[in-house]
């Protein structure tokens, strides 16, 4: 049986949180998975976001950060967790102890999506840096 919630652009399916864009700068939950799409301008520099264990950072092959990604989270058996748009250059995680893999696709491009499999930290904030090659 699949069941699907659809609220304030929230979808669950088949126990995956998927939303398209989400808000800048504004913490959201997506079913067991708190989120935040931020660093570009001053919501970078928020004290809030050092709470958060795992900072994804989008970057282009000269380490430039780039903005807009279309990211999927998923568990260390490949469940998928979460899906959305970011439109800044950073995504924040706060998530239970485990092994999980980050995949970003770059909005406003063609290129393959970057790949990295992290765990949070037991305590500070870990950097996961997904670096995309330069566009041709």
């Amino acid at each position: 049986m699949r069941i699907c919630l659809v609220a304030a652009g929230l979808v669950l399916a088949a126990g995956t949180a998927s939303a398209g864009p989400i808000p800048m700068d504004t913490p959201i939950k997506l079913g067991n998975v708190e989120t935040v799409c931020t660093g570009i301008g001053e919501g970078k520099n928020d004290p809030r976001w050092r709470a958060y264990p795992v900072r994804v950072e989008f970057v282009d092959a000269s380490a430039r950060y780039i903005a807009g990604a279309h990211v999927s989270l998923s568990d260390v058996t490949g469940a998928a967790m979460a899906e959305f748009d970011c439109s800044g250059s950073w995504v924040l995680f706060k998530l239970p102890p485990g092994l999980y893999t980050v995949s970003a696709r770059l909005t406003a491009a063609t290129s393959a999506p970057a790949v990295a499999k992290f765990q949070p930290p037991q305590t500070g904030q870990t950097r996961v840096v997904l670096r995309f090659p330069a566009q041709p």
